[in-house]
């Protein structure tokens, strides 16, 4: 539901400005609005409050920079610095400083490295082709490599024709490309460079930067470095974790109170101000008006404040939205507020889709062994938690912290109890493993639990579950018809109210329609009520003056049909479960003793492969279907897309502490 808020109005001294907005940012529970410049002056900033703006803005940033050199996220709250602005800053510049260093020596190493894994058996076999012959002061020694031997073949010939007898090329092969040297005199060593410029091979740069080397002496620096280098990183790597471990909580409290800080002096500009006084307008829940009023007497009475009921017809659009709802169903608030936040004079769907997408995702998964799969994810995502440690999948480029692993479990216990339930009704353990054990049974295949809905056997069930899965589409749409005509007459919108209540009418008469051409019986009562449902429907047609609401209408009562996909995709999921268990068993029966037992560690071993699979594949699937189902279907039965709210971003201390 959504949680009522009251308007807050607060003046007084503009000396008392800053500790106002220091007890309301401390009570963490209002949301304060910009006053419109037309009504009051918007608050100005002294010249102090500029600099110590700006200042704990660039400390800010010194932090964010040692943070990032030294992977730290700030995450996990933390209690916030608590000396001045120039203690802050020097510390968060101490911190960067010595983090700058170390990464700009890390990164110099991994550069030299990378330089010598390139280049060290290159520069080893020009060393011992050249000879010595790179320190004469006479002759020149031009090393390259080549990619295609045809490049070296033309550069030869026109070296020949140019130079006559005048230089000495040597090559090797190493690996995919050929390395080669040419010697010449000094007076030809322009030429030559000239002549493999034009056949497009380039001279190999110096490889060291320590001054001028023969290559014999470069070759046997970069076998130094390869063992010493190495050496230097693990001791620079270490380093680092050293001072992320000593500045990890330093610079996560400086960051607190920097966010505090730049937040707190950003808000004075949304307050309005004269000469001697201020003024500030906000919104506060009913619930925590309490904690409001505490901070606020504080102050002796030298401020003057108010509180006013919401007008949400008026002013929904303006009025913050908090979701307050049971905890069963709080964790799934994010599917909603992940969408759209419903306006203040909305609905909030929170609690049906807390209610009915665990069900419904249980109903199409529907195993007993997929559950304890789904078990024991939760157990190890749990160890996250526990740890206060953020999930990272690299392959996704996903991060979550410990407080989204969190609500990721909260989503997914129902889930799991649901899918272990509906598993049991369906007698499934990785698809019909139990019921080839003997332990589920039907009247086909006896076994010690009879399944009371043996889903795979379509003859028996099909139609039943087919009409269950229509059944709630029926009770969902038309319940969204419903939401929608009411939240329209309470809101004034007439023509919304009629064209709620007409397709109420008309997809009702649809579905009773239906029933009565399926069963081949046409009672008088039910052509009465069709009839009755029908009429609304032009009722709610004409008063709505919405003529092509007739063409919308099949498409309206269709939607119901899309329901059926529980059925159909959960059904799919059970047969492939079956196929990966019969694949099993199939390589069971094969041979005698030697091939029976063989049989069985393969067919095992391919069975849970096959299971595996399944499961990466298709899970996704069974949870996209079913919230697709509410999105789609239901959210957009009662304008849920387009009666944007404003979400409630209450002023708080970042570290949520209050």
């Amino acid at each position: 539901m959504i949680a009522r808020m009251e308007k807050l109005c607060i003046v007084g001294p503009k000396r008392l400005a800053p500790t106002v907005l220091e007890n309301l940012q401390q009570a963490g529970v209002v949301q304060i609005d910009e006053l419109p410049p037309d009504q009051m002056q918007a608050y100005q900033l002294g010249p102090e409050e500029e600099a110590l703006l700006k200042g704990w803005e660039g400390m800010a940033i010194s932090v964010d920079h040692a943070s990032h050199l030294l992977g730290l996220e700030i995450d996990a709250p933390v209690d916030p610095f608590q000396g001045n602005l120039a203690e802050a800053s020097a510390t968060a510049a101490a911190y960067e400083q010595r983090a700058a260093a170390l990464v700009e020596k890390r990164e110099s190493l991994k550069d030299e490295l990378q330089l010598i894994n390139l280049y060290k058996e290159i520069l080893e076999y020009l060393a011992e082709a050249v000879d010595g012959l790179d320190c004469s002061s006479r002759l020149s020694v031009i090393c390259f490599l080549v990619e295609r031997p045809e490049e070296l073949t033309a550069s030869e010939q026109e070296l020949s024709s140019t130079l006559d007898d005048r230089y000495l090329l040597t090559r090797g092969a190493l690996g995919n490309l050929t390395v080669a040297v040419i010697i010449g005199l000094n007076r030809d060593a322009e030429t030559a460079r000239g002549i493999l410029a034009r056949k497009g091979l380039h001279e190999l740069p110096h490889m060291l930067e320590h001054g001028p080397m023969d290559l014999k002496s470069t070759a046997a620096r970069l076998t130094e470095r390869s063992q010493h280098a190495p050496e230097e990183l693990a001791a620079v790597e270490k380093e680092i974790d050293r001072l992320r471990q000593e500045a990890g909580r330093s610079l996560k409290s400086l960051w607190f109170r920097a966010a505090d800080e730049t937040n707190r002096l950003r808000t004075f500009k949304k307050m309005g101000s004269g000469r001697y006084g201020f003024a500030l307008c906000g919104w506060a829940p009913l619930n925590r008006k309490s904690r409001v009023v505490d901070f606020l007497e504080r102050l002796d009475e030298q401020i003057r404040y108010t509180f006013e009921p919401a007008d949400e017809d008026h002013e929904p659009e303006r009025v913050p939205v908090m979701l307050e709802n049971p905890s069963w169903a709080k964790p799934f608030e994010v599917l909603i507020s992940f969408l759209n936040t419903p306006r203040y004079d909305g609905w909030d769907p929170t609690c049906i889709t807390a209610a009915l997408f665990p069900l419904w995702v249980g109903m199409v998964i529907g195993d007993m062994g997929y559950g304890l799969v789904f078990a024991a994810l939760a157990w190890y995502l749990h160890t996250f938690v526990r740890r206060k440690q953020p999930l990272t999948i690299d392959f996704f480029k996903i991060r979550l912290a410990p407080e989204g692993v969190a609500q990721l479990l909260r989503v997914m216990t129902p889930i799991l109890i649901w899918t272990m339930l509906w598993g049991f009704v369906y007698g499934e353990f990785f698809g019909d493993l139990l019921r080839r054990l003997g332990i589920f049974g039907t009247a086909s295949y006896p076994g010690l639990i009879p399944i009371l809905i043996p889903r795979t056997e379509t003859d028996a069930t099909a139609t039943m579950l087919i009409l269950v899965s229509i059944g709630f589409g029926v009770v969902q749409v038309l319940h969204g018809f419903v939401v929608k005509a009411r939240t329209s007459c309470r809101n004034g919108e007439r023509r919304h109210f009629w064209e709620g209540i007409g397709y109420f009418g008309g997809v009702a008469g649809l579905v009773l329609f239906a029933y009565a051409f399926m069963t081949h019986n046409y009672p008088l009562w039910l052509v009465i009520m069709m009839s009755a449902a029908f009429s609304l429907f032009v009722l709610g047609m004409v008063r709505a003056k919405m003529p092509l609401m007739i063409a919308e209408l099949p498409t309206q009562g269709g939607h119901i049909l899309s329901y059926i996909r529980i059925y159909a995709v959960g059904l799919a999921s059970a047969i492939l479960a079956n196929l990966a268990t019969d694949i099993g068993f199939a390589l069971l029966h094969k041979g005698g003793i030697v091939e029976a037992v063989a049989g069985m560690l393969i067919g095992v071993a391919l069975g849970i492969l096959v299971h595996a699979i399944l499961l990466v594949l298709l899970t996704v699937g069974h949870i996209l279907q079913p919230i697709r189902l509410i999105w789609v279907e239901f959210f957009t039965k009662f304008d849920f897309y387009s009666l944007s709210g404003k979400p409630y971003r209450p002023f708080k201390l970042y570290n949520g502490k209050t």
